[in-house]
């Protein structure tokens, strides 16, 4: 389901109430639906979690946020210096 479709069918009072438990306002939530706006991987993890059906393939993520869920899929170890 496209998180579009799933916040359309909200409420106004249950729009502010997914705003608030994924750390955000309605306006940026109405600013990815309406205007595309993209959204780093943290906020769309919480959305995803949120919003039964919505996947992280529903999300319009930043350029970088893409970087990192490839990152996250790949599976690749972090290596960090000096360990």
């Amino acid at each position: 389901m496209e998180f579009k479709t799933h916040y359309l069918a909200l409420t106004v009072s249950q729009r502010d109430a997914l705003a608030e438990r994924a750390g955000t306002t309605r306006g940026t939530l109405n600013q990815v639906v309406y205007a595309g706006k993209q959204i780093e991987l943290g906020l769309a993890d919480c959305l995803v979690a949120l919003c039964p059906g919505v996947s992280l393939d529903d999300m319009p993520l930043t350029e970088r946020a893409a970087q990192q869920r490839a990152v996250r899929s790949s599976g690749a170890k972090v290596v960090t210096s000096g360990a």
